[in-house]
């Protein structure tokens, strides 16, 4: 991973530990495949974790829910879910009031960072219905249109643009069609590529692997630094 890259990730994660409530942001090592932990820092009783298990339960595959107060956490066992899987989760904490912060599986941790003081939230909500996606180790044009491709077929996604230097791809979307992050890295990972951050007004979600990627064999192409993608 190139140095511009890393320096997005550890910006977000110094964020993250000044504001974070003390735990792990890692991939969790005992949890296996199937198996997925979410950290819901507002559930502090059994009424919110009634709540957040009656939300998650309503999800189609769940199999068991098991929260513990002590630690805010939420352990949910379904079939190997896919990132919009994820998102779905994620919501479903939402909606259960739960206040989700990080979301670990076997593979990824997954750390919500919103904006913390008044100029961040200014500049996160100047993005509009626009989203930046920095992706691991993007280092030719081909992957980009790869890439590219697929967010093209997400409904609500206008236009798509990649910053090679700054290993990102610049998602433009219709304010009118909510465009949700997780939707966005499924179909990073459908271009079997891995995003490392997914930012938008609500904040940077960031992506921590468990493993190293695999070495890629391709040349960097001689292209231009930053442009538009076509369909």
């Amino acid at each position: 991973m190139r140095e511009k890259t890393k320096s997005l990730i550890a910006a977000a994660v110094v964020i993250a530990a000044a504001s974070s409530t003390g735990f792990a942001q890692s991939p969790a090592p005992h949890l296996g495949v199937g198996e997925v932990q979410v950290i819901a820092e507002k559930m502090c009783c059994k009424g919110c974790a009634q709540k957040v298990s009656g939300q998650i339960y309503a999800l189609k595959g769940v199999k068991s829910v098991e929260v513990d107060l002590s630690t805010h956490s939420v352990d949910i066992t379904l079939p190997p879910p896919s990132a919009t899987t994820l998102g779905r989760i994620w919501h479903a904490v939402e909606q259960g009031d739960g206040g989700p912060t990080s979301l670990s599986t076997s593979t990824a941790a997954y750390q919500l960072v919103r904006p913390q003081d008044e100029q961040e939230w200014l500049a996160a909500k100047q993005m509009g219905a626009t989203q930046h996606v920095a992706i691991e180790n993007l280092h030719c044009k081909g992957c980009a249109q790869k890439i590219a491709a697929q967010l093209y077929a997400l409904k609500g996604v206008t236009k798509v643009s990649v910053d090679m230097e700054r290993e990102t791809l610049i998602v433009e979307t219709n304010p009118k069609t909510a465009v949700s992050p997780w939707v966005v890295i499924d179909a990073v990972s459908q271009a079997k590529e891995r995003p490392v951050a997914v930012r938008g007004n609500y904040g940077t979600l960031a992506i921590t692997w468990a493993t190293e990627a695999a070495p890629q064999s391709h040349h960097q192409a001689q292209e231009t630094a930053r442009g538009g993608i076509q369909r």
